[in-house]
């Protein structure tokens, strides 16, 4: 395996490829007793049509989150409970472009990784246990459906985009997950679930050689067929659907959020770039530090409850914020005033520089968490960029960058508003 120092963050990475095309990154941490894994694939919510042996097909929504529950199932036991009783901590998520199982442990680190690609790796998905899973997860999805900060959040998206799956939502619906067949499973596995489209990432006190040997023994076989296509549809033009969405919930005060479409910019360095100066604008312009968060504070129109931030997904992004407050469509228009008016200047230029350093300080700081270690090298080797050199890459941002980019995406033809109001009722 290939090592490279990063001093600055007192760490080491020593990457490597199988001859199956299985991606490994290995951060050793020698002396600490927690080990962590990340075996991720690069299949998500928004991976709704694709090709399965060279046909394409329809998945319903929430086919990717329906696969992450049922992997653990193995022909006699569930893969989750058997690392439980082994002492390791294990789980599973699914995100608009990827899938991934972990687990953390103490001890026995080597028997649990074989675990974790064994089942991974292996199809089991049978009529009966299908049927089953779709009404644990209708549940699932009635649940969030009565969080009013999720309602809000999808109904953004599809104010947002006319055709873009990220309308969809990772979880699904009802119905579409009632469509979800073992064929359908069985084929998403054989498409997806292959070394070419996986990374496995580890942290801990770990041997590089060692976890390399074990994935190319358990995963020895190249791919057959070429990767899958994928159709997310067109590029999104950066003028909402709508420009303002209403549901009625049994709140005690409206939840709102609005958002802006980030321009498309292929995955890759360019797609860092942005997303890290999108996330820095948004903090520059809305944060608790900015003297706009302040007026509208003082003011009453906003409480603690109001954030800013950036959502990013396959083909897309979205600078959204929000909270509670009396009057969303007022929030909206004195953001939009303060847009058009906003400038680089000094005290401006030296709060941007105070965020740049705060920024770097925070992402040093997160790389002591072995989740979040791994899960940004899994993020950025699916989006074609090294997640690692995100300080570097945030230290070259200018203010001037951000000025343009403030003024120009929370222009009043940009943005579209979600609204969760009161019912009648409603006592929140």
């Amino acid at each position: 395996m290939i090592p490279r120092e990063f001093a600055e963050y007192g760490l080491t990475r020593y990457a490597g490829v199988t001859e199956s095309g299985l991606a490994v990154y290995v951060f050793p941490r020698p002396g600490l007793q927690t080990k962590h894994a990340l075996l991720a694939v690069k299949f998500g919510g928004c991976d709704l049509r694709f090709t399965i042996r060279g046909k394409w097909k329809d998945a319903p929504a929430g086919a990717a989150h329906y696969m992450e529950h049922k992997m653990f199932e193995m022909p006699g036991y569930h893969a989750a409970m058997k690392l439980s009783a082994a002492g390791a901590r294990a789980n599973g998520f699914t995100s608009s472009d990827k899938t991934g199982y972990h687990f953390s442990c103490t001890e026995g680190f080597m028997e649990d990784l074989e675990e974790l690609i064994t089942f991974v790796s292996t199809p089991y998905f049978t009529e009966e246990s299908v049927a089953k899973e779709q009404g644990i997860i209708a549940q699932e999805i009635r649940m969030r459906e009565d969080q009013p900060g999720r309602r809000v959040r999808t109904e953004l998206m599809k104010a947002l985009y006319a055709r873009h799956p990220v309308r969809e939502g990772n979880l699904g619906t009802e119905e579409s997950i009632a469509r979800i067949t073992p064929d359908l499973l069985y084929g998403c596995h054989e498409s997806f679930y292959r070394p070419d489209n996986m990374v496995l990432c580890c942290a801990g006190n770990v041997d590089p050689e060692s976890i390399l040997s074990l994935a190319a023994r358990l995963l020895p076989e190249k791919p057959r067929r070429k990767p899958p296509e994928r159709d997310r549809g067109e590029e999104a033009d950066l003028a909402p659907v709508r420009v303002r969405t209403e549901t009625e919930m049994p709140v005690s005060m409206p939840v709102f959020l609005l958002g802006s479409k980030l321009p498309f910019v292929p995955e890759g360095k360019d797609w860092q770039r942005r997303l890290l100066l999108a996330e820095l604008s948004c903090d520059l312009f809305l944060g608790e530090g900015s003297p706009l968060y302040a007026a509208l504070y003082d003011g009453g129109a906003i409480n603690r409850s109001f954030s800013a931030g950036v959502t990013d997904f396959p083909g897309g992004g979205v600078c959204c914020a929000g909270g509670r407050c009396r009057d969303p469509q007022e929030v909206l228009g004195r953001i939009v005033d303060a847009a058009e008016t906003f400038r680089a200047d000094r005290e401006t230029v030296e709060r941007f520089r105070r965020l740049q350093k705060a920024a770097r300080g925070n992402f040093i700081m997160a790389l002591d968490s072995f989740f979040d270690l791994c899960h940004t090298q899994a993020d950025g080797h699916f989006m074609g960029f090294d997640g690692m050199e995100s300080p570097m890459i945030r230290s070259g941002l200018e203010p001037e960058e951000a000025e343009a980019f403030i003024r120009e995406t929370f222009r009043a033809d940009r943005l579209a508003l979600s609204v969760v109001r009161p019912t009648e009722s409603g006592k929140g």
